[in-house]
């Protein structure tokens, strides 16, 4: 083969491998990418499945649906992640048995906040699934609720955060609104004016007036 000859395959075998680099980053973009939504996903039809199953309809099984859908909630979102993050410099002055006792308190809250303003509504509305972000353990997977009549829409962002290879739900964002930092700012009034001890009095309070 002419010296020409072997320059022209040695450009061929490396375009080649140029292509292969680029495809394979492609795909690998893409398989990060599709986790988080995936993640949300599954969720969301779990939940749905839930709340259709024939089996589970009627007043006398609203206590196994709302056990399942907990269930869901509770292997999607990272409360261990939200909680201190609500409490901001106040987290660091509870004890190991505060911590524990309030990651639990508040994702009961968190709960609540999600089932009356997101999942309430899975039932008269589908599910549109944009756009996701993503940096490093970090993603934003954003949908809409849509009305099927009326076409009235609500957007719903879920954050979420990447540990051990599985991702969790940190936070969702209704409307623009954070749940999490709406959290932190009612927490901060209360802590500034009071004590930790009457924050957790006022929580109790609620979930107990509020219904499941």
């Amino acid at each position: 083969m002419s010296k020409g000859g072997k320059m022209l395959e040695r450009r061929s075998l490396t375009l080649v491998f140029i292509a292969g680099v680029v495809m394979h980053l492609s795909l690998s973009l893409a398989a990060v990418a599709a986790a988080p939504q995936e993640r949300v996903r599954g969720t969301l039809e779990a939940v749905a499945a839930v709340m259709h199953d024939p089996l589970l309809q009627g007043s006398d099984n609203a206590a196994e649906r709302k056990q399942r859908v907990r269930h869901i909630i509770l292997d999607t979102f990272d409360f261990e992640e939200m909680a201190p993050g609500t409490l901001g410099a106040h987290w660091d002055r509870l004890t190991a048995q505060q911590r524990t006792a309030f990651v639990s308190l508040f994702g009961d809250l968190f709960e609540r906040s999600y089932n009356r303003l997101v999942l309430r509504f899975l039932g008269d509305r589908e599910t549109a699934y944009g756009t996701v972000s993503s940096e490093q353990d970090r993603a934003i997977v954003r949908t809409t609720l849509v009305v099927r009549k009326t076409e009235e829409r609500l957007p719903v962002d879920y954050r979420l955060i990447e540990k051990g290879q599985r991702w969790a739900v940190f936070d969702v964002v209704v409307d623009g609104i954070s749940l999490a930092q709406n959290y932190r700012a009612q927490f901060d009034k209360i802590l500034r004016s009071s004590s930790y001890e009457t924050l957790v009095q006022k929580i109790r309070r609620k979930l107990a007036q509020e219904p499941a």
